[in-house]
């Protein structure tokens, strides 16, 4: 399978974020994402120049860095962290490809605030989405699933930005993935108080593509941190309330 066919890509587009409550805020940066078949990285390494999954490369794909077990693959520690979510997995379990739309190491650096996993059944539909979320600078990670069906709204179980409190209800919104890729996040308490979305479209994953993204933003890594913490700082200023990272449970 050519990593250039369906099953590998790059996502480019904008991320955005807007806050409305206690104080607007919004902003928009330009991003892109990987979306690789992890059934497939050993073709994506050896026929796209500059990608790597066994030693440095201006773009690497480091096991490690991601869910679960090292030692194991990633294909199967999403499918058995989904199950272990999924309320009747020992009746029907759910299984597929699974594909990762995400950020890899850039020139050695990886930050990723957050991986989506998504689990393509035998009808070539997606019927789940795992998103693997990290917090800054706690270095800790949890897992939401997402039946794309259904898209139910969650509780939030998980300290990520010190600017939204803890008891917050998330409601998604993610479109099947095609040409083009729609996925959002909204936090209510009571009303909506904070959107994040991803408005995204799709190239084809080869050499010369990865070199044209890789120089329009030579780091995805170095870009995320700081508007992370630029965007923390204008909060800070605007006196946009502060929660602590609660020390007495592990969120």
């Amino acid at each position: 399978m050519s990593p250039t066919s369906s099953d590998d890509a790059l996502y480019v587009g904008d991320i955005f974020h807007q806050r409305v409550v206690p104080k607007h805020h919004e902003f928009t940066y330009r991003i892109f994402l990987f979306w690789l078949n992890l059934d497939n990285l050993e073709n994506v390494a050896r026929e796209v120049r500059g990608f790597s999954i066994d030693k440095f490369a201006p773009a690497r794909f480091k096991r490690s860095d991601y869910l679960g077990d090292p030692s194991i693959r990633l294909k199967s520690a999403v499918l058995q962290r989904v199950n272990e979510l999924v309320p009747d997995s020992s009746v029907n379990p759910v299984k597929g490809d699974v594909f990762l739309l995400g950020q890899v190491r850039t020139f050695g650096l990886y930050f990723s605030p957050v991986n989506f996993y998504f689990i393509r059944n035998e009808k070539q539909q997606y019927t789940h989405m795992l998103a693997e979320v990290s917090n800054t600078p706690w270095n800790k990670r949890h897992h939401y699933l997402v039946d794309l069906d259904r898209q139910e709204p969650c509780d939030k179980a998980f300290h990520v930005s010190p600017f939204n409190p803890i008891d917050m209800v998330y409601h998604w919104s993610v479109k099947q993935p095609d040409e083009h890729l729609r996925l959002s996040l909204s936090c209510f308490k009571e009303q909506r108080h904070f959107t994040a979305a991803l408005k995204m479209t799709r190239m084809s994953l080869n050499s010369k593509t990865l070199v044209r993204v890789m120089l329009s933003i030579p780091s995805m890594t170095i870009k995320t941190v700081f508007g992370i913490y630029w965007q923390a700082l204008k909060l800070f200023i605007k006196r946009v309330p502060f929660y602590s990272y609660p020390k007495n449970k592990e969120l």
